[in-house]
């Protein structure tokens, strides 16, 4: 029997992109039982209107509305909630992953004691910076020390994993840490880690609340990098 599986995309402020996002997904509405799960995350734009007229036109696409943005992981754990299928993954919006990726990833698994995600590959011929990279690398480094866990690549797409192991997932975060908690909480479950190499071009994004990567916001990530991985080494569960 194949799999089922539910991808959630949180989107916010991502009306110009959605078009091009769903069109990226060909490979995914291939899968038998498969079905795009849109996060209108308090958008202030029209994204929920764009996304409404796309769910209208393909049975696959859902849309599950989030009045007030109050972070990435708030809006991913809504879209997680309202999926149906077996298998979950999630992505970003804003064209930089290949949503189709999820397909490879989904390939990987053999039980739902496993959990794959990506691992971006070829960084500066896909318009990373040295200081990016540094960057990145710096962030796996403290975290890992933190946690005390090897964990790379933290913010890679896609993550694909069992519903089981989700519900047994406690106070996610609901910023973007939540991509920290969950891929500590599969190490810690003891889920096998499995990696496929993915695309991550910043040089892809032209429309949304990210498309522009600046010092001050470079600086001002990884400052709530280290400050919610410290809240997250002091949480009990």
């Amino acid at each position: 029997m194949n799999k089922s599986i539910s991808l959630v995309i949180p989107c916010y402020n991502e009306e110009g992109n959605i078009n091009q996002l769903v069109s990226n997904c060909k490979k995914f509405f291939e899968l038998e039982y498969s079905e795009l799960i849109l996060v209108n995350n308090g958008s202030t734009d029209k994204t929920k209107d764009a996304i409404e007229i796309l769910s209208k036109k393909n049975k696959k696409i859902k849309l599950v509305n989030v009045e007030k943005n109050i972070g990435f992981g708030h809006g991913l754990k809504e879209g997680l909630k309202a999926a149906k299928y077996e298998y979950l993954a999630y992505t970003h919006a804003d064209l930089q992953t290949d949503p189709d990726d999820v397909v490879r990833a989904l390939k990987v698994i053999t039980n739902e004691n496993e959990f794959v995600k990506g691992e971006r590959v070829n960084k500066l011929k896909n318009e990373w910076s040295i200081f990016d990279i540094f960057i990145s690398f710096s962030m796996t480094v403290f975290t890992s020390l933190l946690l005390k866990t090897f964990m790379t690549d933290i913010h890679a797409q896609p993550n694909v994993f069992h519903k089981l192991f989700f519900k047994k997932l406690m106070n996610l975060p609901n910023d973007f840490m939540f991509d920290v908690w969950i891929y500590y909480k599969a190490k810690k479950n003891k889920l096998k880690i499995s990696r496929i190499p993915v695309i991550f071009n910043k040089n892809s994004r032209f429309y949304g609340e990210g498309n522009n990567d600046t010092l001050l916001k470079t600086i001002k990530g990884s400052w709530l990098h280290i400050i919610g991985t410290l809240q997250l080494v002091l949480r009990k569960d």
